[in-house]
């Protein structure tokens, strides 16, 4: 196959530290481009059990002989980086940003079961930082369409941060909203230790150096190792127990701010009109680290 062919079929994911070790070696202008469309296909393959052992570890999940709600996430997320690779995608990845997530699970996956995985990507959309564009999942089974879902990210541009910001509603303010919304739920404080990034990416494959060490981390700009947003989901998802094992469900997922290794956070649940749980990770301070909804249906 053509190393620049638009259509990637592939027999077994591809390696994941040798997909970031390709992004660590990528040189490419951060100036606006065209984004084509591109797809990696992945045909008839179990989970590893022991990545899926490793990933209900570190996130919390019980050994129930399904796949947790997020994990068909981690499947595909050597797919994704095989994407941004992709000598056509403009892009450099190191550097670009997850900011939301959307999964919608049709019907409960049993591990084991045979999974072919469809991912593509193409255009995108200006946005006050830089360029958003989606990264869009389809897992089926013997033709079935059993999961999906959009990963959004976000890569800065230079000049971004210069425009302005749009005007805010004169009605109360987001964070009111938020606080009222969860004023009667009881907080679940977590404590995350230091290695929580190192064990999340033994679980999924991903190695990026930001959430290693915070000597690693260091060298991309923060202070500290910072978690993995997944592992946040995942973390909240095997919280919530049983209304997160329905057979079909939607689960909206939107990143606020990255989560600093080792960190105090405030877990909370809120109960929504009409079935569904909206969902929150802040700092012990406030600060906003990750919010959600999970409903039903899909």
């Amino acid at each position: 196959m053509s190393a620049t062919s638009r259509v990637l079929e592939l027999t077994s994911p591809p390696p994941l530290a040798r997909e970031l070790l390709r992004a660590a070696v990528a040189r490419r202008p951060s100036r606006p481009a065209e984004v084509p469309r591109l797809e990696v296909r992945l045909r008839h393959f179990a989970p590893d059990p022991v990545q899926l052992a490793r990933y209900r570890e570190v996130c919390g999940f019980p050994s129930d002989g399904y796949l947790p709600l997020p994990f068909p996430q981690v499947l595909a997320a050597p797919l994704h980086i095989a994407l941004l690779n992709h000598p056509e995608f403009p892009y450099r990845l190191l550097g670009m940003i997850h900011v939301r997530n959307r999964i919608q699970q049709h019907r409960r996956l049993e591990e084991g079961t045979p999974l072919s995985v469809h991912t593509w990507v193409e255009g995108q959309r200006e946005v006050r930082l830089g360029r958003e564009l989606d990264l869009h999942t389809h897992v089926e089974v013997d033709g079935t369409l059993v999961w999906s879902a959009f990963t959004t990210m976000l890569r800065r541009l230079p000049g971004a941060d210069a425009r302005p910001r749009e005007p805010k509603p004169a009605s109360a303010s987001t964070a009111t909203e938020e606080d009222a919304r969860f004023a009667s739920s009881r907080p679940a404080n977590w404590s995350v230790p230091e290695d929580t990034g190192r064990r999340y990416a033994r679980a999924s494959g991903d190695y990026n150096p930001i959430h290693l060490y915070a000597l690693t981390a260091r060298l991309f700009g923060f202070p500290r190792a910072i978690v993995h947003g997944m592992w946040t989901v995942g973390r909240c998802v095997a919280e919530m127990g049983e209304a997160a094992e329905a057979p079909a469900l939607t689960l909206t997922s939107d990143f606020r701010r990255p989560l600093l290794l080792p960190s105090r956070v405030v877990f909370q649940t809120a109960a929504q009109p009409g079935g569904g749980v909206a969902w929150r990770v802040r700092a012990e301070d406030g600060q906003p680290h990750v919010h959600g909804l999970l409903t039903p249906g899909a």
